[in-house]
């Protein structure tokens, strides 16, 4: 039960090819071009508020980009394709997290307008005093910490299967582990990234990613599908044949992970703060330049559910497609020893 190294992987089905690079290389270098012109401001009001001037629509592009990480694009097929796996995830999105904006639009965002603040700190600091904001502030930063560990580490493991030839061959002469080089290469493109800084760069870059992510989810269920021998009519047949499809899950059990009432109080509680009080989130609202801006900003977010919603598809696809080709030797121990690498083996 030792974890296997993908450096000792010697078979698997693909690399990255030209056009695969190709795209990486034109996503990076649009996403910059944008941030770079978009993040050139003086002020501190505009870094930190883009100048109050930015549409809601690009804000709202914005918050469903940063809420569409590779949490989304490679563990929720992972969940909903692994044994018991199904569609009960989804309550987390689509009732619990909608109920948080809707709070959040009504009843704080009047509230972040009513004097000119730069974070949600501001505010509480404003009502609280600076003890609160204190506190705040580090559990803000804490959480991001964890947070963001996470993403990072779900993208490396995507980058450490897709590449694996490459960094198996770096890891052979640096004696560091794969899954460390690809945290480490991440790790300084984000650092760099840094340097462009500002609101509006953030926003504006966003805007491109969402568009990315969102094809990302339609290109990776239409590849799924295309290799399914009766395409989606057999996504559909094994969904319900395996229960994949089970959306409501009543269960009062605290064992049980996704339920209606996890949706209901914790996840909607936990998103009112997510969207509320989180730097990360509420930042990008306060780029609007009126309450009916930030309002409609935070309520068109929710459309980043129906993102979820496909790559829950892609999850049930993938189970339809291994049923009839189990997956074999170096495949099956990397995904025995991470589950969550089954898209990017299937990639």
């Amino acid at each position: 039960n030792a974890p296997v190294p993908i450096e000792l992987v010697l078979a698997l089905a693909g690399s990255f090819t030209a056009l695969d690079w190709g795209v990486v290389a034109g996503v990076l270098l649009a996403t910059t071009i944008v941030g770079w012109i978009a993040g050139r401001r003086g002020s501190i009001r505009e870094y930190f508020l883009g100048g109050r001037t930015l549409p809601w629509w690009a804000v709202s592009a914005s918050i469903v980009a940063t809420e569409i990480s590779a949490l989304t694009l490679v563990a929720v097929p992972a969940i909903v394709f692994g044994p018991g796996g199904n569609f009960t995830y989804l309550q987390i999105a689509i009732v619990g997290n909608v109920l948080a904006r809707l709070f959040v639009a009504w009843w704080l965002v009047p509230a972040w307008f009513e004097r000119e603040i730069y974070s949600p700190y501001d505010y509480v600091e404003a009502r609280l005093g600076a003890r609160a904001r204190q506190a705040t502030s580090a559990l803000f930063a804490f959480g991001s910490v964890l947070a963001q560990g996470a993403r990072l580490y779900l993208t490396a493991i995507v980058l450490e299967v897709l590449l694996h030839e490459e960094l198996a061959g770096i890891a052979a002469k640096t004696h560091v582990s794969s899954l460390a080089l690809s945290i480490g290469l991440i790790g300084v493109l984000a650092v760099l990234w840094t340097w462009i800084g500002g609101m509006a760069s953030v926003v504006w870059t966003d805007l491109v990613l969402f568009f990315v992510f969102t094809a990302a989810a339609v290109a990776a269920l239409v590849a799924v599908v295309s290799h399914l021998d009766t395409g989606f009519a057999r996504l559909l047949q094994v969904g319900v044949d395996a229960h994949k499809f089970d959306f409501f899950d009543f269960s009062r059990s605290p064992a049980r992970a996704y339920t209606f009432w996890a949706a209901l109080l914790a996840a909607s509680f936990g998103g009112i703060g997510a969207y509320g009080m989180d730097q990360m989130m509420a930042q990008r609202v306060f780029c609007c330049g009126s309450v009916r801006d930030a309002r409609k900003a935070l309520i068109a977010s929710s459309v980043s559910v129906l993102v979820t919603v496909l790559v829950a598809f892609v999850g049930v696809a993938l189970f339809a497609w291994y049923e009839r080709h189990p997956l074999q030797g170096d495949a099956l121990a990397l995904y025995r020893d991470n589950p969550d690498r089954i898209l990017p083996l299937f990639v």
